[in-house]
């Protein structure tokens, strides 16, 4: 048991660090969960719990920059958490067979929003500027709320591609926006997963812990990487643990 609390303080060292410079922590805890002998449906229910403390800063330093209407956010906030929950539930309804089964294809959209996020939010600026764009940002904040519930591995990119969709371009708001709404969707799925008795406790209280550390250091030291090569290295790398872990895990 020692020597899996380590690894999972490895875990979340290296999430806490990667997330800092580029985002995709669970890709990184994810499959070191896994390769710890935690099924699964545990390793990601334990996974989510574990990282979601470490996005509250992120709402606290942008706080001074969120849209001046509280209402609106609320009502952003709700759609969020509606999801999450909706995703929590598909996830403990339909089980570890289909959970395995969907998780490469879960990968590919996890990977995709790291690497070309900040295209997909200039792709949305045009949309935006018409009448159904406020709209149609509420269903993919609907959207993103269920993938954060049922794995949630890219969803900061994916929640600021549709906060530029809302109409939101100014990138301080839009980041302070899109940090609301993770922790919305975030704190929605972690209130069900935390009774569904999936939750691996040590391995999440070591994971933050390791989450907490990483950060800091990752704070301080990777973010003098060139973003793009850090984006391609933890997109590849975070991939490729997981579809090893997941080849075990088939019958």
């Amino acid at each position: 048991m020692t020597a899996d609390l380590f690894l999972f303080l490895a875990a979340g060292f290296v999430g806490g660090a990667v997330n800092v410079a580029a985002g995709g922590a669970k890709l990184f805890v994810f499959p070191i969960l896994l390769s710890a002998g935690l099924p699964p449906l545990a390793a990601n229910a334990t996974g989510t719990v574990a990282l979601w403390p470490a996005q509250m800063p992120g709402v606290l330093v942008f706080r001074k920059s969120l849209p001046s209407s509280p209402g609106m956010l609320a009502v952003d906030a709700a759609f969020a958490g509606i999801g999450a929950v909706l995703g929590v539930l598909a996830l403990i309804g339909f089980g570890e067979a289909t959970f395995v089964g969907l998780v490469p294809f879960f990968l590919v959209i996890a990977v995709g929003a790291i690497l070309f996020g900040d295209r997909l939010t200039r792709w949305m600026q045009p949309i935006a500027r018409s009448a159904g764009g406020p709209r149609m940002a509420r269903v993919i904040f609907l959207a993103c709320g269920v993938y954060a519930g049922y794995f949630g591995a890219g969803l900061g990119f994916m929640l600021l591609a549709a906060v530029f969709l809302a109409g939101d371009s100014r990138i301080h708001a839009a980041n302070a926006r899109k940090n609301l709404l993770a922790v919305a969707a975030n704190t929605a799925a972690v209130i069900p997963l935390s009774l569904s008795g999936l939750v691996v406790w040590p391995a999440a209280i070591s994971v933050f812990i390791g989450g907490v550390a990483g950060g800091y250091v990752g704070a301080r030291i990777i973010r003098r990487l060139p973003e793009r090569l850090l984006k391609w290295t933890i997109a590849l790398m975070g991939t490729g643990l997981t579809l090893i872990y997941l080849f075990d895990l088939r019958p």
